[in-house]
């Protein structure tokens, strides 16, 4: 059933842009998409070993269909081989999955995804796909940042686009162990306001309306990051976009 998909493509093609521009080595990066409802989505599971417990409360996604991320599984090998690499799931009850068709068990970092897309549910239904990756420059900057005021502001002036892609700007999130609870609250709680957030010291979480989007804007803080960093690298300590620039680029989209 995974093959057949429609967003198994843009699964495919988020995966090897990922792979391909070093943001999910080995096994890292996650991805996951809740599904428009379909009635011929969702199968009987084929017995007890295909039914997932998860560490989170799900009551809110009851019902709801995913596509995720297997745990282990490797971008450059999702790309040519979605079955191997994706699951396709739904919420059974407040702790439980069924694995209705491909890999298992799912990502470690569900407990994060789920809580997302319980938020999105309740706030703003256009949000259905959350991403996870390790960009390199914004790793990098989140070891020179404490401050997402301060980081913010360095970093929205270094390209005109970027304040466009992401009106919100990001969020800064202190380390949390990867796959915990802790992680997956506060990545909740920082997502209300931001829809891409900097995990301290490990990389990226970002929501869109489509997976495609929520690539969008890793690309465009990433190159942000890329800017600023190449300027340090050079001993400049650049200004970047003045307030009026800012503003008239800002005016001049209604954004």
């Amino acid at each position: 059933m995974i093959p057949q998909l429609q967003e198994t493509r843009t699964f495919q093609g988020v995966a090897a842009a990922l792979a391909a521009r070093g943001w999910a080595e080995a096994s890292g990066g996650n991805m996951s998409l809740r599904l428009e409802p379909a009635p011929d989505r969702a199968a009987p599971a084929s017995g007890p070993e295909r039914i997932q417990e998860a560490a989170v409360d799900m009551t809110d996604l009851i019902g709801d269909l995913f596509l995720v991320t297997a745990s282990g599984s490797r971008m450059r090998h999702l790309a040519s081989d979605p079955a191997g690499c994706l699951c396709l799931v739904q919420v059974l009850d407040r702790r439980r999955l069924r694995l209705i068709d491909g890999a298992g068990p799912l990502t470690s970092e569900w407990p994060t995804h789920a809580g997302l897309h319980s938020l999105f549910k309740e706030s703003r239904s256009r949000e259905r796909a959350v991403l996870h990756c390790h960009p390199l420059n914004l790793i990098a900057l989140s070891h020179v940042f404490d401050s997402e005021k301060e980081m913010n502001d360095r970093l929205f002036r270094m390209h005109h686009e970027t304040r466009l892609f992401i009106p919100e700007m990001l969020g800064l999130i202190p380390y949390s162990v990867t796959g915990s609870i802790d992680l997956a609250k506060s990545s909740r709680e920082k997502l209300k306001k931001h829809r891409l957030a900097l995990w301290d010291k490990h990389g990226v979480i970002a929501a869109g309306s489509t997976m495609d989007e929520a690539l969008d804007r890793v690309e465009m803080a990433e190159k942000a990051a890329a800017l600023y960093l190449l300027l340090r690298g050079a001993g400049l300590e650049p200004d970047g976009l003045s307030d009026e620039q800012v503003k008239a680029t800002l005016s001049a989209t209604k954004k």
